[in-house]
């Protein structure tokens, strides 16, 4: 069955301002709306935005963070892959913000940013989070800050300290460049559909201590590979590599090691 909404307009011009569809979410898109205004207003506070800021939305779908957004006299640029979505998109937002009719991961960023800094505002669909997160770190050097809504599970493996079940590459990959913080919980009942999973809020925020390696590949070899079975010791993990120099103790698992030790790891091994 479809959902009916109610998109409303610009304030203040009365019924007639709303456009009334059936509209059928879609799983291929893992479309969940958010449908609460003060978790929307949440969202967009933390991304503490000033005017003229660039900012991107990623999946607006019906627009209850686009709609805050639009006040906030920024450059917004929003990107939705839903043909069905796009002529509602354009009647209310058009001359408010840049809508592009794309897929996030196959938009060419470098081009897109142009040099420039840019902030992240979005409800994630749950399904591009780990490609989206690696879209992030290539171009970490254009990020202000991102504060993203994503599905629980992620959202704890992004924030993760070492010695939990939760901290594994993608913790390492993504604070390696960027500094995550929790921010608060949302339950499946603010979106329409409800998922059957929670979601979360984070802040990222680029790094400026990143630490220093010769040879990035070698070093996410190492990491990737310490991690390739997390029950078993970094001795058994690595046992292809040249060991004998290392100082730090191999019958360790790899989750149990900090950002520090994996580069000291790498810089040993290399």
């Amino acid at each position: 069955m479809g959902v009916l909404y109610t998109p409303t307009f610009d304030k203040g011009i009365g019924e007639n301002s709303e456009l009334r569809i059936m509209y059928k979410p879609k799983k291929k898109f893992g479309q969940h709306f958010l449908n609460d205004l003060d978790i929307a207003s949440k969202i967009i506070e933390n991304a503490d935005l000033h005017e003229g800021d660039n900012v991107w939305e990623i999946g607006p779908g019906m627009g209850v963070l686009t709609d805050i957004l639009t006040e906030k006299k920024v450059n917004l640029s929003i990107f939705e892959i839903d043909n069905d979505l796009i002529p509602l998109l354009n009647k209310k937002y058009t001359g408010k913000c840049q809508l592009f009719h794309s897929d996030i991961l196959k938009v060419d960023w470098k081009k897109q940013i142009s040099g420039q800094k840019i902030k992240i505002v979005t409800n994630l669909p749950y399904q591009i989070s780990s490609p989206f997160l690696y879209k992030l770190v290539e171009n970490s050097n254009n990020i202000d800050k991102v504060i993203l809504m994503l599905q629980k599970e992620v959202a704890k493996r992004l924030c993760a300290n070492p010695g939990t079940k939760d901290y594994g590459v993608l913790t390492i990959k993504t604070g390696f460049y960027f500094r995550t913080e929790y921010l608060f919980d949302v339950t499946a009942d603010k979106f329409s559909p409800q998922p059957k999973v929670n979601s979360a809020v984070i802040r990222i925020v680029p790094r400026i201590d990143v630490p220093q390696v010769d040879n990035t590949e070698m070093f996410w070899k190492i990491v990737e590979m310490s991690f390739v079975s997390r029950r078993k010791t970094l001795r058994n993990n690595l046992k292809s590599l040249d060991l004998k120099n290392c100082s730090i103790d191999l019958g360790r698992r790899a989750e149990t090691l900090s950002e520090g030790e994996f580069v000291e790891l790498y810089k040993q091994i290399s």
